[in-house]
């Protein structure tokens, strides 16, 4: 992926080609609502998972993965539930997970991958 793309859609790329590589499928990329946005919907065997991914070039503020708030995991449940919802996905279980992302400038790429990161 190109150095000019937006971070956001970088992270995605990179979250979703590490999870790949463990066997989970794509689903749907970017499923936004009114209550919020999951960036990745996910297969893992029978279980649907929503993914939050969380890209940073430091930790300056933080790892990656602790910018996933108490209100954006709401958001993110809620959006969670629209999506079953309309799209009543074949699924024994759901689960949400973070993928967080540090990529300093300088290179040395490091993925943190939470499952089961909230309910």
């Amino acid at each position: 992926m190109s150095g000019t793309a937006a971070p956001g859609a970088r992270g995605e790329e990179l979250a979703l080609a590490y999870l790949r590589r463990l066997g989970y499928t794509l689903v749907e990329r970017n499923y936004r609502t009114r209550r919020g946005e999951i960036d990745l919907i996910l297969k893992d065997g029978a279980t649907l998972v929503f993914v939050e991914v969380k890209l940073r070039r430091g930790a300056g503020f933080g790892e990656p993965v602790e910018a996933v708030t108490p209100a954006k995991r709401r958001r993110l449940r809620l959006a969670a539930d629209q999506y079953l919802a309309e799209r009543s996905p074949v699924c024994e279980e759901v689960r949400f997970d973070v993928v967080g992302i540090l990529a300093p400038r300088g290179g040395g790429l490091r993925i943190r991958h939470v499952r089961e990161a909230f309910f």
